[in-house]
């Protein structure tokens, strides 16, 4: 295993990377860090994979745009960047808002990708529907308006050595020690200017009428055609499994869909159960795996 970067622009983004054969792209989410994968890097390397897990846009010094662009289209373009890069043909992985960037990646330009598993978040395309049939994501999702507010957010999450951070966890996966794992989100977060490019991604949110959001909303209409497993933890704290009841419609995965639920895991499931995640992605990505190069 070893540090690699990959470009787009001007902005570097390091990235975690071990193996040889098919890339495999895995994009973490908040608030964590790409090093995070290191599970699932090592075990795609031992099943003939290259595994590379970069940084999201802003989580290090070297990718954080002058323009302050935390727009999901922007990182989107990343990892279409980065899958071209790659040769295409890449297995694409995400978690979190890994997860929602795969989705709207998947969608832009599928001819990229030979498949998609998501971790931790349903479908997009029928979510906002959703949440008025599942109120207690409401709750769940309260932290998300915080943290667009100015100053703030950045002030209580970085209190106490990042112990807002640490709640965030707990909250997520309750009842699961995350020490080490937490160790390495927040050594990535104290980076210079990481906290609040991490926010940026929030804060870009509200901003419906720019360009770069109406480019968004027109990928999320999409259909996926890239085929997808979506693996959602049956204790998860940050987004409630009762949303597969409402986000799931094969419809909108013409390349096929495969749903999981993972018992006694929370919103890190990749991370509390790597044995079970590692498997299931094995699966997916051998059957849809190909001649490479």
């Amino acid at each position: 295993m070893k540090q690699v970067e990959l470009t787009h622009h001007d902005l570097r983004f390091p990235a975690l990377m071990a193996g040889e054969g098919e890339p495999v792209l895995l994009l973490h989410g908040f608030p964590d860090s790409h090093r995070n994968w290191r599970h699932q890097v090592e075990a795609l390397a031992e099943a003939g994979y290259c595994a590379i897990a970069p940084t999201l846009r802003g989580y290090a010094p070297d990718c954080q745009p002058r323009d302050g662009d935390y727009s999901l289209r922007a990182a989107v373009e990343d990892v279409c960047a980065f899958a071209s890069q790659l040769g295409g043909s890449v297995h694409l992985v995400g978690h979190d808002w890994g997860a929602v960037v795969a989705y709207l990646a998947a969608a832009r330009s599928p001819d990229l990708f030979r498949s998609c598993t998501m971790l931790a978040i349903p479908p997009l395309k029928r979510l906002p529907a959703a949440l008025l049939k599942v109120p207690e994501q409401l709750l769940l999702s309260g932290y998300m308006e915080f943290f667009q507010l100015p100053l703030v957010p950045e002030w209580v999450l970085r209190r106490d050595g990042l112990a807002g951070v640490e709640w965030l966890w707990r909250r997520w996966s309750p009842g699961w020690d995350s020490t080490g794992y937490l160790d390495e989100a927040r050594r990535t977060l104290a980076q210079p200017g990481v906290m609040s490019a991490a926010l940026g991604w929030y804060r870009h949110l509200p901003k419906v009428w720019t360009e770069a959001s109406r480019e968004a909303r027109g990928w999320l209409a999409l259909p996926v055609r890239v085929p997808t497993m979506v693996l959602l933890g049956e204790q998860d704290g940050c987004m409630s499994p009762r949303l597969l009841d409402h986000t799931i419609n094969q419809r909108d995965f013409p390349g096929g869909l495969r749903v999981e639920k993972i018992a006694g895991a929370g919103h890190f499931l990749h991370l509390e159960k790597p044995e079970r995640i590692n498997d299931l992605l094995l699966a997916q990505l051998r059957q849809y795996s190909g001649d490479w190069p």
